[in-house]
């Protein structure tokens, strides 16, 4: 009864974030030069269902489709990490010229065929902001060399917005291509960005906050991953991440939003031959899906042993779209905002697939093979999309605002701010005067209390932290006086 509950729950407020539709229009296909059965494709979510129309459009999507759209669902601007588009369809100004490289240059304006190669985020505390995260193939053996950022202005050019900085190399190193992924910090306003490199086990961890990108922290867990077609995905939660690809099979973690660590990592042998593939939860964040060109799997997240719900849902049926060779296999996989998953197809096809009940375990989750039909030919891709609609968790040492017994919580208030973060040996917090401080704790990511030595300085203007017993890690300094209680986090290097 509990899960039936959580279940609607969800979905209710799933519904009521229908207003709030940044992501309720997907656009996908090729541009319409030719006319149909080529052209855009747009499917809107704003009524709740999925609504499906052909839109004459210059873009051309690949693998790779980002779109951004204000509250009540009107575009605002979209790309194909080649270039930017704005609401008229025009290039964004200075939106073109994204992702440089001998790839870039090859594909052109068709885009990129690189799943996951570009991410929205909006810029915490500045709605008229967006980063723009984005990358390309840079080698011969298909790899990545940089991560790049470029950042969007919507109050630009008469509201049509404009790209203030472009191509910020934020990482360098031989990285898996594509593959961005973010998920909400658990104060409910900033984002964590994770990319991985390429033959190692290890994740880099970017967090967005409204001072801007900065690297977090790099995590060796899960499998060594080689350069193959894949998907990662947060769960709709935060709490799980998922990795697929068919070189690698599957590693499933757990994810902490408050520090940004991965933990209990868990792999899973596929070992089907496929080409490709894609990986998906379901709303409730209890059941994953890994769809794998020829099968759909299915993955009871609530069971102790989680590879031992391995369930085959879908086997490929053979069916072509219009014709061969143009089959409907299984790729690329996406949540929506009706709660159901959509997955693309290995081909440009005039038909894809989805799952109608995807948190009913078994059978019953219903995938409906090529039952999604089309005006026009889609081009391999699907959305990247976050869940721009998860909210802070509560609860937890960085839930933002919430009420705690006889204080307020409050994490990252303006006028205690704490200096130098990352440190080595000495913190120090500086306080406003009206803020009286009764008691001092530091707390682990784990919420664990750790007993350091601290002292008052110059009348107590600022407060004096000495780390040196701390581990590397992030920590939480508590701050209570009579009525709140602040929390601000910091890094031990």
């Amino acid at each position: 009864m509990k899960k039936i509950f959580f279940v609607f729950l969800f979905y209710l407020l799933r519904f009521s974030s229908y207003s709030q539709g940044v992501d309720n229009l997907w656009m996908m296909g090729y541009d319409s030069y030719a006319g149909p059965p080529f052209g855009g494709i747009n499917i809107n979510f704003n009524s709740g269902s999925r609504v499906i129309s052909y839109v004459n459009r210059p873009m051309n999507f690949g693998d790779v489709s980002a779109t951004m759209c204000d509250s009540l669902g009107n575009v605002l601007f979209y790309t194909n990490a080649v270039y930017i588009a704005n609401a008229n369809n025009d290039t964004m100004m200075n939106g073109s010229g994204l992702s440089p490289s001998f790839y870039s240059s090859s594909v052109g304006l068709n885009g990129l065929f690189v799943p996951q190669t570009a991410l929205i985020i909006p810029r915490p505390g500045d709605n008229s902001k967006y980063y723009l995260l984005h990358g390309t193939v840079d080698d011969s053996v298909a790899y990545a060399h940089h991560i790049y950022y470029s950042e969007i202005d919507m109050s630009l050019n008469g509201g049509l917005g404009a790209v203030t900085s472009k191509n910020n190399v934020l990482l360098n190193d031989v990285l898996i291509p594509g593959r961005i992924t973010a998920v909400k910090h658990g104060n409910g306003r900033d984002w964590w960005v994770v990319f991985h490199e390429g033959h190692t086990d290890r994740y880099y961890i970017y967090l967005i906050d409204p001072s801007g990108i900065q690297f977090q922290s790099n995590q060796n867990i899960g499998s060594n991953l080689t350069s193959a077609l894949g998907q990662g995905c947060f769960s709709p939660d935060g709490s799980k991440f998922a990795m697929y690809d068919a070189l690698n099979d599957l590693d499933i973690f757990d994810f902490d939003r408050c520090n940004g660590i991965f933990s209990n990592p868990i792999h899973v042998s596929i070992n089907d031959n496929a080409a490709g593939g894609g990986v998906a939860f379901s709303s409730s964040s209890q059941v994953l899906y890994v769809s794998s060109t020829a099968y759909v799997y299915q993955f009871d997240l609530s069971a102790a042993n989680i590879p031992s719900t391995k369930t085959t849902v879908a086997i490929w049926d053979t069916f072509y779209s219009p014709q061969p060779p143009a089959a409907t296999s299984f790729y690329l996989s996406q949540l929506a905002p009706d709660g159901k998953i959509y997955m693309s197809c290995t081909n440009g096809t005039l038909d894809i697939h989805v799952i109608d009940y995807p948190d009913s375990v078994g059978l019953g989750c219903h995938v409906c093979q090529h039952c999604v039909h089309l005006p026009a030919y889609d081009n391999f891709g699907i959305p990247n999309l976050p869940n721009y609609h998860l909210g802070a968790w509560q609860g937890s040492l960085c839930d933002t605002v919430t009420s705690t017994g006889s204080w307020q919580t409050t994490v990252g208030r303006e006028d205690v701010n704490l200096f130098p973060n990352p440190v080595t040996r000495i913190l120090y917090a500086t306080i406003n005067e009206n803020f009286k401080i009764k008691n001092v704790k530091i707390f682990d990511a784990f919420g664990q209390e750790i007993f350091v030595n601290f002292s008052f300085i110059k009348n107590g203007e600022y407060l004096e932290v000495n780390t040196t017993s701390l581990s590397q890690g992030v920590y939480f300094l508590e701050l209570l006086s009579d009525k709140e209680k602040v929390v601000k986090r910091f890094v031990k290097e």
